[in-house]
């Protein structure tokens, strides 16, 4: 199974995404990250779009750069519109979360960095193993459905005889 994370962010704030990276390395999460996901001659927008309709979970990296970006906010735009999880990560202090996601708790990565992005790929990693466990329910849920019909069809079979 594949768990699809976007991460938002500018350019210019790429060190604290590529730390972002290096602590889910070792884990079953696909990370889009379109500095190194998007090869040149790509369709950055399209790639862009494609990534975050597909994606389990939108991160924000949000800082004064991401702010001041012009991509950052329709990307934003975008996985709201698509009522996706998001989970915002704040690099700069003071700075507030942009208007439709400023209900979010978001986690502080400017306080204890390291440990914050433990943290982050703690909650990352729990929302992959939340999926994961959802999946097998309905897959069982589905072969509990199939055996109780056939067990219908042969009570019907059996009591039509």
């Amino acid at each position: 199974m594949s768990f699809k994370v976007f991460v938002s962010y500018s350019t210019h704030d790429l060190a604290q995404v590529e730390k972002l990276q290096q602590q889910l390395v070792d884990n079953p999460v696909e990370l889009f990250v379109a500095e190194h996901s998007v090869s040149p001659s790509q369709d950055l927008a399209q790639s862009i779009n494609h990534a975050i309709e597909q994606c389990d979970l939108f991160v924000l990296i949000w800082s004064k750069n991401a702010e001041a970006s012009a991509w950052v906010p329709q990307e934003i735009g975008k996985a709201t519109a698509l009522r996706k999880t998001i989970l915002p990560l704040v690099l700069d202090e003071g700075i507030q979360l942009p208007g439709f996601i400023q209900n979010l708790k978001y986690l502080s990565i400017h306080q204890a960095p390291s440990s914050a992005l433990v943290r982050a790929r703690n909650i990352i990693v729990g929302a992959y193993e939340e999926k994961t466990r959802r999946q097998v329910a309905a897959a069982q849920a589905e072969k509990d459905k199939l055996a109780l019909m056939g067990i219908g069809a042969f009570l019907l079979w059996a009591f039509s005889k």
